[in-house]
């Protein structure tokens, strides 16, 4: 039996291993569309598959307003996270998370069809309602480079 002192060493080490654990795990799960089939390859292990997130370290996506916003300002700077990658630390619904996001979206790793089908799949999964993001609104992201 593995044990951990209320500290924040030991809700690193519990938080370690239930990513380690989801990485053995992830592989028995199956996808019903594209977009949830790269989510699962692509971010299940840090934002896990119901979306959820790892208190502390990676943000949930569900009910996350970052990745439902519906303006154009916050449909870049999520689409910039993605593309680009990020750290510096995010606070969602008063929590506060400092796991770094790793750059999803550069070319050459996913093209830009199915970059939308991953973007659009953490958009109306989970309970989450937004519209989709358009390949117009992904150009203009890139275009603008790093957040």
């Amino acid at each position: 039996m593995l044990t951990t002192q209320r500290t924040g060493t030991g809700r690193l080490a519990r938080s370690a291993l239930a990513a380690a654990g989801l990485m053995f795990a992830a592989g028995d799960l199956h996808a019903e569309s594209p977009g949830e089939e790269l989510y699962l390859h692509h971010c299940a292990v840090c934002h896990q598959p119901d979306g959820k997130g790892i208190p502390g370290f990676f943000p949930p996506l569900a009910g996350n307003p970052s990745v439902t916003a519906e303006d154009s300002e916050g449909i870049q700077v999520y689409l910039g996270r993605i593309i680009f990658g990020y750290h510096g630390g995010l606070i969602v619904d008063h929590q506060q998370y400092s796991g770094r996001m790793p750059p999803i979206g550069y070319r050459g790793r996913l093209d830009d069809s199915e970059l939308l089908d991953l973007i659009n799949y953490q958009r109306s999964a989970w309970g989450n309602e937004a519209r989709p993001v358009t390949f117009t609104e992904l150009d203009a992201a890139r275009a603008a480079g790093r957040p």
